[in-house]
């Protein structure tokens, strides 16, 4: 953008989770003013269970400076295991090898543990964050955006990314004919709890085709587990707000008839929060305007299943951040930042939907087939996944990688 005005204005970022704050760090480590806005209050930092960052996701952190910080608050997950409802093993898979071509290891933690660390380095680099706005309208004007607030707030703006997630605001606003979300068929719940009669899992995610949903954990030593679970609901019953009782009733009640391990876990829970109804995007056409980009699930919304979700936020800010200094105007770079990132998201949208769909087979004759072909399904999306997670936002970030 040419010198004026716009360029004493901060950037607008909406929304305060992975994405969001990702770009604030990026932005200001580039001299940029930011101002952060999020919808929610303060608190809303503190929920949600966890999330496992991929290979990928950890590398493109050193680009922020906080590939070993976050690392060091998390499990490192070195691979998996997945049992059916009988307790066979169906597969088991050891991911070092490949973690050790990407140069990185996943790693399980708290969400709200990562966004405590995003939060603490974008105020610590001198970003406005404000909790409670929740954006209203959006003006274009000549110098930049105007932007109203449904508390009454207004700010005004250079340019605006909308980081505000699968439901986005800013993409309703700016990109009104943008297709919705589709509900994939699934919704998930989660939570960490102190267990200390669950043995350690060992660097491994243990995983279970139960009778009546798919359930995951992990435990590092004597640490807390963390617990998923997912399971088929129509929409219309997965959009609906369940007393917190209730669900942690209806999980144990899903897995009554399961193993051990499972069994123990569930019954220990008697409270969950909330429900997250799986939703994703296939195709956004367009990301951008000359004013308004897109970022992380507002562009590209990704089921949990192939644990790619916070992986491919962080890798937005960063390629988006690239960007931005390769490119003399703002519209310029969102239009670059389109252009390296949509394939690779896409794929990995099609990826996990269909890894959720095989969390849906029902009746024996399913079953049978689903635990005989599993395997070779899992060995040869692994080839898919190493390509995914050699990816180094951190090192090439204006490369368009192969996935």
């Amino acid at each position: 953008m040419a010198a004026s005005v716009a360029q004493t204005l901060p950037v607008a970022i909406i929304g305060a989770g992975v994405a969001g704050l990702a770009l604030a760090v990026m932005l200001r480590r580039r001299g940029q003013a930011v101002a952060v806005f999020e919808a929610r209050s303060r608190a809303s930092m503190t929920e949600g269970a966890f999330l496992t960052l991929a290979p990928n996701g950890i590398n493109a952190l050193r680009a922020l400076g906080l590939a070993e910080r976050i690392a060091a608050v998390g499990i490192p997950t070195l691979g998996f295991e997945i049992m059916n409802a009988g307790g066979h093993r169906l597969i088991h898979l050891d991911e070092r090898p490949s973690m050790r071509e990407a140069g990185a290891d996943s790693v399980t933690l708290r969400r709200s543990d990562l966004l405590g660390v995003l939060h603490q380095e974008a105020m610590a680099l001198g970003a406005e964050i404000h909790f409670d706005h929740a954006l209203a309208g959006i003006e274009v004007q000549q110098s930049g955006v105007r932007l109203a607030f449904a508390n009454g707030a207004e700010a005004s703006a250079s340019w605006l990314a909308g980081c505000d997630g699968v439901w986005s605001r800013t993409r309703r606003l700016c990109f009104p004919a943008s297709p919705d979300p589709v509900y994939t068929g699934l919704t998930g719940v989660g939570g960490v709890a102190d267990l200390p009669n669950v043995p350690s899992t060992d660097g491994l995610m243990h995983m279970l085709f139960g009778e009546k949903a798919f359930f995951g954990h992990i435990k590092s030593g004597d640490g807390p587990v963390f617990w998923f679970d997912s399971f088929p609901l129509d929409e219309e019953a997965a959009l609906a707000r369940l007393d917190p009782a209730q669900l942690a009733a209806m999980v144990r009640q899903l897995h009554a008839g399961d193993p051990s391990t499972v069994r123990r876990i569930s019954e220990t829970i008697t409270e969950i929060p909330r429900a997250y109804p799986v939703f994703d995007m296939a195709h956004l056409p367009r990301w951008h305007d000359d004013r308004t980009v897109l970022l992380g699930d507002a562009a590209h919304a990704v089921s949990p299943h192939a644990g790619q979700g916070a992986s491919m936020a962080i890798e937005d800010a960063v390629v988006l951040s690239a960007c931005l200094e390769d490119r003399a105007s703002p519209e310029q770079a969102f239009a670059l930042f389109q252009t390296l990132r949509q394939r690779r998201v896409e794929h990995i949208v099609k990826v996990s939907r269909r890894i959720g769909s095989r969390k849906q087979a029902t009746g024996r004759v399913a079953l049978f087939i689903r635990d005989l072909i599993l395997p070779f399904f899992v060995r040869f999306g692994s080839r898919t996944t190493r390509a995914v997670t050699r990816y180094r936002a951190d090192l090439a970030p204006l490369s368009k990688p192969a996935l």
